[in-house]
C-alpha cells in the first residue's frame, strides 16, 4: 500500500513538472514572439504614414528653432537657410499624408511655410517668433493626425527618436568633415536641432516609460553627444555614441503578467496533486 502511494505520489509530482516545464516553455515562447513582434512592427514603420509624419514634424520644429536662433544673433542669412528648409524638404512628403485627413490644414501649413523665408530679414526676431508659434500650432494639430494606437505607443515613440538620431548623425558628418572644423554650418546646427528633438520626445514621451537605469543611461547619452557636438568632435565620435545608445533603448517588453500567470498556475497545479503525497506513510 505504501510502495503505490508512494509511485502515485512520485507520478503527481512529475506531473506537475512537466506541466511548470510546459509553462515556463510556453512563456518563453510567447516572450520571444513578443520580441519578433515588435522587430516586425518596427519594420513596418519604416514605411509608415505616421512614423514619417511625425519624424518630418520633429524636424521642421528643429529647422524653425534654428532659425529663431540665428536670428537672435542677427545672422539673418542662417535664419532664411534653416526657415526654408520645412518647405523645400519636407512639405512634398507630408502633404498628402495630411491632404488626406484635412486639407484645410495642409493648406494653411504650406502656405505658412513657403513664405517664411522671405519674411525672415524684414521682421523682428519677436515676430518672427510670432510666426514660428503660429506654424508650431499647425504642426501640432497635424501631429494629432496619427492613428490612436501610436500616439500612446512607446514602440512608436521609440521609432521616433531613433530615426531623428540617425538623422542628427548624418547631418553631422556632412557639417563636420574634419574635427574641430564645421565644414557646412547648416547641416552643423541641422545635426543639433535634431538631437534636441530627439530628448524631447525621449523626456516627453518615453522616459516615464522605462526603467530608472536606462533612463539614467540615455540621459547621459543626451548629454554627452550634445557636448560632443558642441566641441565640434569628430563624425566618427558622434557616430560612435550614437551607435552606441541605439541599442540601449529598449524595445518591446515581455509582458510581466504572463510571468506572474504561469507562476500562479504552477502554484494551483502544486496545490492540487501535493494532498497526495501528504497521505504517504513511511
Amino acid at each position: 500500500m505504501i510502495v503505490a502511494e508512494l509511485i502515485l505520489a512520485r507520478k503527481g509530482l512529475e506531473l506537475v513538472l512537466v506541466m511548470v516545464i510546459a509553462v515556463v516553455v510556453g512563456l518563453l515562447l510567447v516572450s520571444s514572439t513578443a520580441v519578433t513582434s515588435y522587430h516586425a512592427y518596427a519594420q513596418d514603420l519604416s514605411i509608415d504614414e505616421d512614423l514619417t509624419l511625425i519624424t518630418s514634424i520633429e524636424e521642421i520644429r528643429g529647422h524653425l528653432m534654428q532659425a529663431l536662433n540665428n536670428k537672435s544673433i542677427g545672422n539673418n542669412d542662417m535664419a532664411v537657410a534653416h526657415a526654408g528648409h520645412p518647405a523645400a524638404e519636407y512639405l512634398a512628403e507630408i502633404a498628402p499624408i495630411i491632404e488626406k485627413k484635412n486639407p484645410e490644414l495642409i493648406n494653411e501649413l504650406r502656405d505658412k511655410l513657403v513664405k517664411l523665408p522671405s519674411k525672415v530679414p524684414s521682421i523682428s526676431y519677436d515676430e518672427l517668433r510670432i510666426e514660428i508659434d503660429a506654424i508650431d500650432a499647425l504642426l501640432e494639430d497635424a501631429s494629432n493626425l496619427i492613428r490612436d494606437e501610436n500616439k500612446g505607443s512607446v514602440q512608436f515613440w521609440l521609432e521616433v527618436t531613433k530615426t531623428l538620431l540617425e538623422h542628427a548623425k548624418d547631418e553631422y558628418e556632412e557639417g563636420v568633415e574634419e574635427e574641430g572644423k564645421v565644414s557646412s554650418a547648416v547641416e552643423y546646427e541641422d545635426a543639433q536641432a535634431f538631437v534636441a528633438r530627439a530628448e524631447h520626445v525621449f523626456t516627453s514621451k518615453i522616459k516615464g516609460n522605462v526603467g530608472s537605469d536606462i533612463g539614467v543611461v540615455i540621459e547621459r547619452f543626451f548629454s554627452d553627444v550634445k557636448m560632443a557636438m558642441d566641441e565640434k568632435r569628430s563624425a566618427d565620435r558622434i557616430k560612435e555614441l550614437v551607435d552606441g545608445v541605439i541599442p540601449v533603448i529598449p524595445e518591446f517588453p515581455v509582458n510581466l503578467m504572463l510571468v506572474f500567470v504561469g507562476v500562479v498556475v504552477s502554484a494551483i497545479l502544486v496545490s492540487r496533486v501535493m494532498p497526495m503525497g501528504s497521505k504517504m506513510k513511511i
